[in-house]
């Protein structure tokens, strides 16, 4: 069963983490934090694309294919 996030959800889950992300960007230079920040936000985004996509196992598949691979 896939639970995947809406946009909207994402976008509350970065807006949650802007001032994380601003803080760690007081260690770059002024002229180039707001691409980086932009940057960052992006990578989350295809990030999280990229994961949503993959077909892995719940615990309980995982478990019983281990479990079968011992007999």
């Amino acid at each position: 069963m896939k639970k995947s996030i809406t946009k909207e959800e994402l976008m509350e889950i970065i807006d949650y983490l802007d001032p994380k992300i601003k803080q760690s960007l007081r260690n770059t230079h002024f002229q180039e934090r707001e691409d980086l920040e932009q940057e960052i936000k992006l990578k989350m985004i295809e990030t999280y694309e990229k994961v949503s996509e993959l077909d892995a196992p719940n615990f309980e598949e995982f478990l019983l294919e281990y479990l079968k691979k011992q007999i």
